[in-house]
């Protein structure tokens, strides 16, 4: 694992105040992959209730908002807050300031009990007090069928505390501990993303179709006549 090393740290809020889109999420394709990814590896087709910790920009609060029936996005960043107000304005995104470890459901309106976190880019900014006890939070708040994903640069930012990598594996034997289960695990050049979930059953193996071998496809290709 790489070693914890004290980091430099970023002024989020100054840095949305420069560049209301500082990471290019919405320009550069490597950012919108990733999201599509993460997305992608979603467990389930829909949630009753979703909370993003780092909202950020708003966009995969926003795109969460299309498959959950609520989603709670939070930042530290007060800036980040408002730009996710205004891209999320007519969805059912629930938006409020708020820094981890700090728990969203103790917030008025709020639901007590969470079915999916989406942990982007976030982690490796926490030290290690701090990462130890937004896990204990999450893990207390999420449902009995719960999940929660996880997403993040592989390799160790100059403001982080460990590296995508570190703090993806960090987190997995942390929840695994606790009972959930891996289901996703994506290793890309340059990110991480891994889904777990509490007491999800497999799907069953489906039955085959009986009729399945009673009816042979067509050859598309017609025989040619045989010569005489």
């Amino acid at each position: 694992m790489t070693a914890e090393q004290a980091p430099t740290r970023t002024d989020f809020e100054a840095l949305y105040e420069r560049n209301p889109d500082p990471f290019g999420v919405r320009t550069r394709w490597y950012e919108r992959r990733k999201l599509q990814v993460v997305l992608a590896g979603l467990t389930r087709e829909r949630y009753a209730t979703a909370w993003d910790p780092a909202c950020g920009t708003g966009d995969l609060a926003l795109r969460l908002s299309w498959r959950c029936d609520r989603v709670l996005a939070t930042d530290a960043a007060p800036r980040a807050v408002h730009l996710t107000e205004e891209l999320c304005r007519a969805t059912t995104v629930q938006v409020a300031q708020l820094a981890l470890p700090g728990d969203p459901t103790t917030r008025p309106g709020f639901p007590a009990e969470l079915d999916l976190v989406v942990l982007s880019e976030v982690l490796y900014y926490l030290d290690a007090a701090d990462r130890r006890a937004a896990t204990q939070m999450v893990l207390t708040r999420l449902a009995a069928d719960g999940e929660v994903a996880t997403v993040h640069w592989s390799h160790h930012p100059h403001d982080a505390h460990l590296s995508g990598e570190a703090v993806t594996e960090e987190l997995h034997r942390r929840l695994t501990a606790a009972g959930l289960r891996r289901e996703v695990h994506h290793e890309d050049l340059d990110f991480v993303s891994s889904h777990w979930t509490r007491g999800r059953t497999p799907e069953p193996t489906p039955d085959p179709d009986p009729d399945a071998t009673s009816h042979p496809v067509p050859d598309p290709i017609p025989h040619p006549e045989p010569t005489r």
